[in-house]
Formats: C-alpha cells, structure tokens, sequence
C-alpha cells in the first residue's frame, strides 16, 4: 500500500537526440529566413515604389505613413504566412516520410535478423540518426554472424576429431555454452 503522505513519482522526461534534432531546425530557420528575405525585398521595392508617389500627393491626404502601406503590407504578410506555412508543411512531410523510412528499413532489418539473415545492411536512409543507428545493427549482426561462422567451423572440426567421448563431451559442453551466449 502506498503512503498517502508521499507524494506521487515525477514523469520521466525524454530528450530526442540534438542530432537528429539539429538539421530540422536549421531546414525551418531556412524556410524563415528566406522566407523574411523575400519578403523584405518585395516590400522595399512597393515602399521606394509608393512613397514618393505619396509625397507628391501631399501630406494632407493621408492621416499616417500606415495608411499608406496598409493594403501594400497586409498582402504582402498574408503570402508571408501562406509561403511560409507551405513550405514548412512540406518540410514536415518531408521529414515524417525519411523517418518512416528510416524505420522501416530498421524494422526490415531486425526482421531479417530473426528469419537468419544476419549480412545484409541496413540501408536506412539520408538522416543521420537512422544512419548511426542503422550502422550499429549492421556491427551487431556482423559480429554476430562471426561467432555463428566460427561456432559452425569448431563443430565441423569437432565432428571431425577422432577425439575420446570425455574430451568430446567437454569439447561439446563448451561449444554449447558459447551457443548459448549467441541464442540464450
């Protein structure tokens, strides 16, 4: 029974990887940051375009310098969000299809592991995560297939000896044991 008194166990917090985080964030700062460019550009060029039209007009005309750049600026903002809301929606696909991906082939790759395929790669993808991680398979499964190489070639010499039945067994025991350390 739990003591009332104790307060209840703090959530345990889960970080993602900076690497796997890092491109992703540098990709959306890019969509920004060309996306504030652009828009600079496009809105110096109406101002130097608007205003000295404005200035020949008068002053009287207009109450404030936003009156003048009001429709000017809320198309302008408007495209800003939309090009920037589709592009970085792209991006997020974009980046849910490569993990997909990623762990597909992971997936496929254990799978293969368990059916006794243990040389083909991996071959999960361009992200970096899935790639390290992809590589880490591929060393477990090679060092694993060593040790079932070198398991399978003791045996076939040890079928081979002409050795007395206590050597055999010890022999035996031994090769079992090491079998045993591959598939417990």
């Amino acid at each position: 029974m739990k003591n009332p008194s104790q307060p209840p166990p703090r959530p345990r917090i889960r970080y993602v990887s900076p690497r796997f985080q890092g491109p992703a964030v540098l990709a959306f700062a890019a969509i920004i940051v060309t996306g504030g460019t652009i828009f600079w550009k496009l809105v110096d060029s109406e101002f130097q375009r608007v205003f000295p039209h404005a200035a020949i007009q008068g002053h009287y005309a207009f109450d404030s310098a936003y009156d003048i750049v009001r429709d000017l600026l809320a198309w302008h903002l408007a495209s800003l969000f939309v090009g920037v809301f589709l592009t970085g929606s792209v991006l997020i696909l974009l980046l849910i299809a490569a993990t997909r991906h990623g762990i597909g082939k992971t997936v496929d790759s254990l799978r293969r592991s368990a059916d006794g395929d243990l040389s083909t790669p991996t071959g999960t993808g361009p992200i970096g995560e899935f790639n390290r991680f992809g590589k880490k398979i591929d060393a477990a499964r090679a060092d694993t297939l060593a040790s079932v190489l070198a398991i399978r070639g003791d045996a076939a010499a040890l079928a081979a000896s002409g050795i007395s039945p206590e050597e055999f067994r010890l022999r035996w025991d031994e090769l079992k044991h090491r079998i045993r350390r591959i598939a417990p």
